[in-house]
């Protein structure tokens, strides 16, 4: 008899221990991804090193080992406005240790302007970095410096554009403006926004569209003329005292965010953690003050928040394809 209890004690044990086993969230390749991240997590930045985004990117990176547990990377992969390397990220599987940056121009607009292999619904959203405002700035050769000097100006010349790629928001915004306007124009893709405004201090082309934040420092020192924002409103503060797209009657506008995104499938532990540690990254005091000095706005907004955003540029792409079609 004591034999059979002692053979029945060890089978509940067993039983136990692979129903506290089987409870654990497991991921692809069955480790349990509550000890997640195992290795170094990157975050890949789709856009050119030097711009914005990367430097919020490599701003972001300096915090991520005391809260983590492990390194957090900043890495760049370039190409086609950054469907180059939505697309290669396709190949991560689920709870993988790589993310990825993207936004409305990522989701909306890249699929209206080229065949991408990649859609929203392959990716999580996990949290909104920064929203920014697009600028029209133009070289000073041009004298344009306003917006109805760029109407003049659109009379008698093929206005040529600078642009982060062709399959970007600020792409799309300002192809539909020109095309609302009636004007002659041709978009020159580069490899990120920074690209497109050196092209245009340089005087390689006339006009660029970029952040307003990374052309400021530039139109102070008088390098390009700031002509109208891609906003409902206007742009004013120290450096800016700008018309918005709005006060002209034309509704070609859409705010650029920046996210942060996970593969499809990723466990909602690992996706609520990967928040959580970035969340604390964004509001550290410290973090804050080097993203003031890069110039970028911090505007936290959460997974639900972001796809909610997305969805809704969607519909307006939809209307800017038309315009451009």
């Amino acid at each position: 008899m004591k034999k059979v209890k002692k053979l029945l004690a060890s089978v509940m044990v067993m039983m136990l221990g692979v129903t506290a086993i089987g409870c654990q969230s497991k991921d692809a390749s069955g480790e349990a991804t509550e000890n997640w991240p195992t290795e170094a997590v990157t975050i890949i930045c789709p856009w050119a090193v030097g711009g914005l985004a990367d430097q919020v990117n490599r701003a972001m990176s300096e915090y991520g080992k005391e809260l983590l547990g492990q390194p957090l990377l900043a890495d760049n992969v370039l190409g086609s406005g950054g469907a180059v390397a939505l697309t290669q990220y396709l190949q991560e599987k689920a709870n993988s240790h790589k993310l990825i940056f993207g936004g409305e121009g990522s989701f909306a607009i890249a699929p209206l302007t080229s065949e991408v292999a990649y859609k929203f619904e392959d990716f999580i959203p996990v949290i909104n970095v920064y929203s920014s405002t697009f600028v029209l700035s133009a070289n000073p050769k041009t004298n344009v410096d306003s917006f109805k000097a760029l109407e003049e100006y659109a009379k008698n010349n093929v206005i040529k554009v600078a642009t982060n790629g062709t399959a970007s928001s600020e792409a799309m915004q300002c192809a539909a403006l020109l095309n609302e306007m009636g004007a002659n124009y041709q978009v020159v893709p580069y490899d990120g926004a920074n690209e497109a405004l050196t092209a245009a201090v340089s005087g390689e082309v006339d006009f660029a569209v970029t952040h307003a934040s990374l052309a400021r420092e530039f139109v102070k020192s008088g390098d390009v003329n700031p002509v109208v924002a891609f906003d409902e409103k206007k742009l004013v503060d120290e450096v800016y005292n700008l018309d918005c797209v709005v006060d002209y009657g034309y509704d070609t506008w859409m705010t650029n965010v920046c996210a942060v995104f996970m593969r499809a499938g990723t466990d909602q532990v690992v996706v609520d953690k990967m928040y959580d540690v970035l969340n604390q990254i964004l509001t550290n005091e410290k973090f804050l003050a080097t993203a003031d000095n890069i110039g970028v706005n911090i505007d936290i907004k959460n997974g639900e928040e972001v796809k909610a955003y997305i969805d809704s540029c969607m519909e307006k792409a939809e209307k800017y394809a038309k315009l451009v079609q």
